[in-house]
């Protein structure tokens, strides 16, 4: 190995440094308190590299730093020792995680003469924020697939996981409440019972994954609302909205958000949907008219905005921050606005202060099809490798939207993806969309990234499991 510019995501600093260090004389890991998994992951992964790190000689040190940042890390590679820093577990993870690549792209050739260059990596995340949106609620996948999906984002040190559970054709989380919720799913019946959701937690916090659950409100709730037609404007003609002007509405998704929100005790943010609702049962309606009037609304929107506040103000009684979809309306400032249809969007909620996540569907939805062989939607476009990886999410105004910006987020929806499909869709987009979120804006080059990528899965990194 010539340097030590093949991880991914790209580090922000790379040093070189005089002198090699050879593989084989690399003896033991040595793990400060409460670091003693990752020193385990690293033996067993060197162990499958043909490489005994249990025998002594030069050592591999794992501490935390309470002079780096959090998330951060620095990798000091010499003849004597390797030591990895982080400032939190976290942090220290992703440093053996880099420390692993090093010594996996140096053994591609058998561990005989193996050497890995000396120096230091200097490395922090670009964006606090690097989010992976599932939906479940299309397709419904096993709790081995999702664990295999947080695996995969630790690798690539992703760390939101939008776990999209709510929407027309299935409502995934186990409902005691209201157990006919459970029924739904016409595309493949199923829900995650408290122990798996319980289970899929403590994986990804083992993970250092934050999950953010979805439930879909005003509009997604065809499934739901034929079993609760008395929830909607018209009980003959139900739809795919709730009433906004229902009192029964509001108490009825209160219970259900409550014990949605008990699923996930430590989850401290919450995404209640928001979009693409259709106006033509309101406008049809005569208490959601009355209600207009009543508020001297000229545009029903202005209700559902209303409606949209008022479930965002319930989930922040609850302790927990609330995001929605971006629709054009005015959220309470403290609600987190996900943009989606266009970079624009990043201005328009600028105007109103929201923190933001940025997730621009032709950039970042990889439901789209990688190429034309894919089943897809005739709406679809081709979302390569490429543009995934190429993909800014800041734009021109970037100063004046600073921190406001939380970070982007990669999303896989699946109307036409079953469960056996998801890897293949994520892969290797995914890969490119590490860097997008993690790398500094000038340490992406496109070719650099091919190159790195191709080292890696050539030596075997990709098969390797984090934990």
């Amino acid at each position: 190995m010539e340097n030590l510019d093949v991880v991914i995501p790209r580090p922000q600093t790379i040093i070189s440094a005089p002198g090699v260090l050879k593989v084989e004389s690399v003896g033991e890991v040595i793990a400060g308190e409460g670091l003693e998994r990752f020193a385990a992951v690293i033996v067993r992964n060197a162990g499958i590299m043909g490489l005994d790190f249990t025998q002594g000689g030069v050592p591999v040190k794992l501490e935390l730093s309470p002079e780096i940042k959090v998330e951060s890390f620095e990798l000091d590679i010499s003849p004597a020792e390797v030591k990895i820093s982080g400032g939190d577990m976290a942090g220290v993870f992703y440093g053996a995680g880099a420390f692993e690549q090093l010594l996996c792209a140096a053994v591609a050739r058998g561990t005989r003469n193996a050497e890995i260059p000396c120096g230091k990596i200097v490395d922090s995340p670009r964006f606090s924020y690097r989010g992976f949106m599932l939906d479940s609620a299309r397709h419904f996948q096993s709790v081995e697939t999702i664990k295999s999906v947080l695996a995969l984002m630790a690798k690539l040190r992703l760390n939101v996981f939008h776990w999209h559970l709510c929407d027309s054709q299935g409502f995934r989380t186990e409902s005691k409440l209201f157990p006919e919720l459970n029924t739904l799913g016409t595309m493949k019946p199923g829900f995650y019972t408290s122990e798996d959701i319980a289970e899929i937690r403590a994986f990804a916090a083992e993970c250092f994954i934050t999950i953010i659950p979805e439930i879909e409100m005003p509009g997604h709730s065809q499934g739901l609302l034929a079993l609760h037609p008395e929830l909607c404007c018209d009980p003959g003609n139900p739809g795919k909205e709730f009433c906004l002007a229902k009192p029964e509405v509001r108490t009825f998704l209160e219970k259900l958000i409550t014990e949605f929100a008990a699923h996930f005790p430590d989850a401290k943010v919450m995404h209640l949907g928001g979009d693409e609702a259709d106006t033509a049962h309101w406008n049809e309606c005569p208490e959601c008219q009355k209600l207009m009037k009543e508020k001297g609304y000229d545009d029903i929107r202005k209700l559902e905005n209303d409606f949209m506040n008022d479930m965002a103000a319930f989930v922040r009684s609850l302790g927990i921050t609330p995001v929605t979809w971006f629709t054009g309306s005015v959220m309470e400032q403290s609600t987190i606005i996900q943009v989606w249809r266009s970079i624009w969007e990043l201005k328009e909620t600028l105007k109103n202060g929201n923190r933001m996540i940025f997730s621009v569907h032709d950039q970042l939805y990889l439901d789209y099809p990688a190429s034309a062989a894919e089943p897809f939607e005739n709406w679809m476009l081709v979302l390569t490798e490429s543009g995934v990886y190429n993909t800014e999410p800041f734009a021109a105004w970037e100063k004046d939207i600073g921190d406001l910006l939380l970070g982007p987020e990669t999303c896989l929806w699946t109307e036409t993806v079953p469960d056996h499909r998801i890897m293949a869709k994520l892969n290797p987009r995914i890969y490119a969309f590490c860097e997008t979120a993690w790398s500094q804006a000038k340490r992406k080059e496109w070719y650099n990234y091919v190159h790195r990528k191709e080292v890696l899965s050539a030596c075997g990194w990709f098969d390797l499991k984090a934990l």
